[in-house]
């Protein structure tokens, strides 16, 4: 391969659908950022005036696969620690403004989307997120409009990168785990994924136009 190149995604001409992770990809919010810091802790620090001092912790810190499965209620969480830092009532307006502070879709992945679209590709989200938050992230953020479906650990029980996890997908997608591309920013999401036989790209935030490069040959369906 020349210098300069982008890598090519073997298989990709057999691809009928992808699955695009969220937090990090699609939404450049979601993580950390280089301060160590979520957006949501200015937010609500500023509009509620809180001391937000060990709520990421206290909410994120420990059993986070129990958060993300759905086993345990992220607002419970929320509630335990307002209560506990003498702040009664104001754990769901902590949780909104959580979830409109991390929510920053990358518009040029969006056009990506719309281009996959008229190219006949079936597109779906593939995120671990809680409850809560993929209800948030399908029905009032208007994400789920431009996808088929949101696929969350939060609601399958299992999250990335169990082998169950991508299996659940497939199946509800009928198709061959080849047929299937997943476009996710960790390394382990998509060392996951092709264990199962599924197609991927290691998506680096910010780099559209590498993966635009990359599926090519699906975006020229739109001209057939």
């Amino acid at each position: 391969m020349s210098a300069g190149m982008t890598p090519a995604i073997d298989g990709i001409a057999q691809v009928r659908a992808i699955a695009w992770d969220f937090d990090g990809v699609l939404n450049r919010a979601g993580i950390r950022g280089a301060d160590g810091h979520y957006r949501w802790e200015a937010r609500v620090r500023t509009e509620l005036g809180l001391d937000v001092s060990g709520l990421t912790e206290q909410v994120f810190g420990t059993r986070l696969r129990a958060l993300l499965t759905g086993e345990e209620d992220i607002l419970d969480r929320v509630e335990a620690w307002a209560q506990a830092a003498g702040h009664r009532g104001v754990a769901e307006d902590i949780l909104e403004l959580v979830f409109e502070a991390e929510h920053d879709p990358d518009p040029d992945l969006l056009r990506v989307i719309a281009q996959l679209d008229r190219a006949g590709i079936t597109q779906v989200i593939a995120t671990n997120n809680d409850p809560r938050r993929t209800r948030h992230i399908a029905q009032q953020s208007g994400m789920g409009d431009l996808v088929e479906a949101v696929f969350s650990s939060g609601e399958m029980g299992v999250m990335k990168p169990d082998a169950a996890y991508f299996e659940q997908i497939r199946a509800a997608l009928g198709l061959e785990a080849p047929e299937i591309l997943l476009i996710d920013d960790l390394e382990v999401n998509i060392d996951g994924a092709d264990k199962q036989g599924w197609l991927g790209w290691h998506y680096q935030p910010g780099q559209a136009m590498p993966l635009v490069q990359a599926l090519m040959p699906l975006l020229l369906r739109a001209q057939d």
